[in-house]
């Protein structure tokens, strides 16, 4: 077994892709374990080979056609309409145009990187401090992931077997609540910034910018309405937010070879996750042999931890890992070690996987590897610890809220409503 675990250190220190680097450590482990070809093979295919995993690239398609379609900035005009004539209104618009983008990707550097390229500027422009714009929106750009159709939570539910329905409605509770704190917060960063307010919108300009978002609103009331409605599966809800998606970028004025180009980006991306989720199947496949998981919990087992040491010590653990690990490769790595303490501890797996989620939004504004701050920083022009700095607020408003969540007496039991 430590050859197996040398070959992942040594992949992910060596700068190898998460996926390869999965892939060395499961094949040296059937190597020394002098298992047949075929195994290899097996665990491969078998790794993909899931009708729950289609929900994946689609619904990547789907966020990048909204993304290059002008979706972003009908979304941001229709806010801007009702909150632009109070003072620190284009913070909180930040936060809400981010939020509800956030609800038809399904990634959060997509988000972060979308909402930002049209609000940082608008933001310097009208007087906000750049430091604190650049760190709200790679904060809120967070959102992606928590937010249904959230990708890491699909994920999450295939490698725990829970229920991908549940874990939406579960991020969408929690998702709007962390929304109204974050907004609470920039607004009070924008009374205090001194920057004066635009003027009010007339009722006609908020009515030409509703009908002009309309179609974007629909997006994620279709998908999530038919979801819920029972009328079709999560999947079955990815595909349709494609066709829907691809509608919507027609009226709006794409051309085939624009969609074309949006089909190539969609499908690169996809090949990575794709890659990832393969290779971590040969990793579990060794971790499960060696009884890697069992051992880990006889072990925790020992330790006579109460449930919130548990969390404290998980919440460390997750902002430790995630500081080097984008939140798929986490996701893949942890959870099936983990998932065999969650019975012991009589932890709600839809509780633990938005509690994972939560930590994975603070990972990815925080160095060395936030994604989300290399994404603001490039689209910027503003060093990466310089978007960090502006991201410490945030992310301690992030840490609160987990607490909150874990020891506040009867939110966890709230989760079983799920």
């Amino acid at each position: 077994m430590f050859a197996t675990f040398s070959a992942l250190a040594a992949g992910l220190v060596g700068g190898m892709p998460v996926a390869f680097a999965l892939g060395a450590c499961g094949l040296v482990y059937l190597f020394t374990q002098n298992a047949s070809p075929d195994a290899l093979a097996s665990q491969l295919f078998g790794s993909l080979n899931s009708s729950g995993l289609l929900a994946i690239p689609f619904f990547i398609l789907a966020a990048e056609i909204m993304s290059r379609s002008g979706a972003t900035m009908r979304l941001i005009a229709l806010i801007d309409t009702f909150l632009r004539h109070t003072r620190g209104g284009l913070l909180a618009i930040a936060v809400i145009a981010t939020a509800m983008f956030a609800s038809i990707c399904g990634s959060s550097v997509a988000t972060a990187a979308a909402i930002g390229t049209v609000m940082i500027p608008e933001m310097v422009k009208r007087g906000y401090d750049r430091t604190l714009c650049v760190g709200l929106i790679a904060s809120a750009g967070g959102l992606g992931i928590l937010l249904p159709p959230s990708v890491p939570l699909v994920v999450y539910g295939m490698v725990t077997e829970s229920s991908i329905a549940k874990l939406f409605a579960a991020g969408a509770a929690v998702g709007i609540a962390l929304t109204i704190c974050l907004v609470i917060v920039a607004y009070w960063y924008g009374i205090r910034s001194g920057v004066p307010p635009l003027p009010k919108a007339t009722a006609a300009e908020r009515w030409a910018a509703f009908k002009a978002a309309f179609g974007v609103l629909l997006s994620p009331i279709i998908v999530l309405g038919g979801i819920y409605s029972g009328l079709f599966t999560p999947m079955e809800a990815a595909a349709v937010s494609c066709v829907y998606a691809l509608l919507l970028a027609f009226v709006y004025g794409q051309k085939l070879r624009q969609i074309l180009a949006t089909l190539t980006d969609a499908a690169t991306t996809s090949s990575i996750i794709m890659l990832i989720l393969a290779g971590a199947q040969l990793f579990g496949y060794a971790m499960t042999n060696e009884r890697v998981p069992h051992i880990m919990f006889d072990y925790v087992t020992s330790l006579d931890l109460t449930q919130a040491g548990f969390f404290l010590g998980i919440m460390l653990f997750f902002l430790v890992i995630g500081m080097f690990l984008e939140v798929i490769s986490v996701i893949l790595i942890t959870m099936p070690i983990l998932l065999p303490m969650l019975a012991g501890f009589e932890i709600n797996p839809i509780f633990f996987g938005i509690f994972v989620i939560l930590n994975m939004e603070i990972a990815v504004i925080t160095p060395p590897i936030g994604l989300n701050l290399f994404a603001i920083s490039a689209i910027s022009n503003v060093p990466v610890m310089r978007v960090f700095k502006g991201c410490i607020p945030f992310v301690l408003l992030l840490a609160v809220f987990m607490v909150g969540m874990v020891f506040i007496p009867g939110v966890p039991e709230l989760f079983n409503a799920f």
